[in-house]
């Protein structure tokens, strides 16, 4: 059985006027890769790359965070079939 792999990155050198980086979904299934913007930003200071996820826990990093959340689950569902 082949397990896929969903990481969130973001591009630490690409920074926006408000200066947030984007943060970008990968996916890895059969050794195969594909990387994607969520239209979501965050400061780069708050996120957390081991976690992956923006802490501390302000509203916007919450947002972010049940986003974040909210795309793995659909993710894994539309993978589980």
């Amino acid at each position: 059985m082949n397990k896929i792999y969903i990481t969130f990155l973001i591009a630490r050198s690409r920074l926006n006027a408000q200066g947030k980086c984007s943060i970008k979904c990968r996916i890895t299934y059969r050794k195969e890769r594909q990387e994607f913007a969520l239209g979501l930003f965050v400061n780069p200071n708050h996120w957390k790359s081991e976690l992956q996820m923006a802490k501390p826990p302000n509203e916007d990093n919450k947002f972010i965070n049940s986003q974040l959340s909210l795309i793995k689950t659909k993710i894994n569902q539309a993978f589980s079939i």
